[in-house]
């Protein structure tokens, strides 16, 4: 996922709207925000064996470092509308007694966390980076066009049909790509045995490997993106030896915990997807192995931290907005099923 512009607000701004305010309209500020944010993660701690304000000091902070990169270009800015989407999904993904995150779950809370920083992008006319920076719905149905970088609302076309417009996308198992006559046309996916590279992809249920089309990887095989995966193991998990299982869990003295609680090795990061704005490489180190940020000594990424500015989580992380999922963390790309392996 791409990294999130920023933002800043004054700290004073907590105090003129009570604790954390919001109501139904969402956290009224992003100080709010964060606060709820670092609240919801930390439902792990119990699960961890971890003390709550620990880690909610520590996600509070990686909140506060990604959301300040979000409207940093002036192009996104904080939206109370929908930061309690975010807030309810990160609530029911990390609460329970034994919380498990997968690969569909991670999705759903990066969409909707990184639309807590919306642009007002209008559609076929402004440019983009990423559909973030463009307004209308939140359920991903407006893109930002990977060929004309403009926002569009998306139009699936069919296969052996024309593909050049902006807002088109192939449907599943076609890709667009130019034939003989330089017409960009819906072209159907390779298949098993047949040859895949980053322009020519596998058709849904088969993995690229070694520039062939196979069947995906088991359970409990290595794996280095969650497309490798069996569907009933989904998840590439980088803290369960990058093998492939159900999804991110947590359990006392787990490595998970320890990324998501305090920033500590968090050097495992998932490859698939946008991402969420925090990335995987970060600029501090916040959520990262080691560096300057709070990952501390416990991995070797060096100043940048391989977890990004929170590791893999959502703001800052992978999951939602600045990573993979939730900020700080590697959630939605870290983690194991049924139990990480200890330190």
């Amino acid at each position: 996922m791409k990294k999130l512009n920023g933002w800043s607000v004054a700290v004073m701004l907590l105090s003129l709207v009570g604790c954390k305010g919001g109501g139904s309209g969402g956290p009224t500020t992003p100080v709010d925000f964060c606060t709820q944010y670092a609240e919801a993660v930390c439902q792990i701690s119990t699960s961890c064996g971890a003390t709550a304000t620990s880690c909610e000091t520590y996600q509070q902070g990686l909140c506060t470092d990604s959301a300040a990169q979000a409207t940093a270009s002036g192009t996104r800015m904080y939206s109370a509308a929908n930061a309690q989407d975010c807030i309810n999904k990160v609530k029911a993904a990390f609460g329970g007694t034994s919380p498990l995150i997968t690969p569909s779950t991670k999705a759903t809370i990066d969409r909707v966390c990184n639309y807590v920083f919306q642009g007002k992008g209008v559609q076929l006319t402004d440019t983009c980076t990423t559909p973030y920076d463009c307004a209308g719905p939140t359920d991903g149905t407006i893109i930002c066009d990977a060929g004309q970088h403009l926002c569009a609302k998306t139009i699936t076309i069919a296969g052996g049909q024309q593909c050049s417009g902006v807002g088109d996308v192939c449907a599943q198992d076609y890709y667009c790509a130019t034939n003989a006559s330089s017409v960009q046309i819906c072209t159907a996916a390779a298949t098993s045995g047949n040859a895949c590279s980053d322009s020519i992809p596998c058709a849904h249920g088969l993995r690229c490997a070694g520039g062939a089309c196979s069947s995906p990887i088991q359970a409990g095989v290595v794996c280095s993106a969650d497309s490798d995966c069996v569907s009933t193991a989904p998840y590439c998990d980088p803290y369960n030896g990058s093998k492939c299982d159900s999804g991110l869990q947590f359990a006392g003295g787990s490595l998970s915990c320890m990324c998501f609680t305090m920033g500590a090795g968090c050097g495992g990061s998932n490859s698939t997807g946008d991402g969420g704005a925090g990335g995987t490489s970060g600029s501090g180190g916040a959520g990262g192995s080691i560096g300057t940020g709070a990952g501390g000594t416990t991995g070797t990424a060096g100043a940048g931290g391989a977890g990004g500015l929170g590791g893999s989580l959502g703001l800052g992380g992978s999951l939602g907005l600045g990573g993979s999922l939730g900020l700080g963390g590697s959630l939605g790309l870290g983690g194991a099923a049924s139990g990480d392996t200890p330190p």
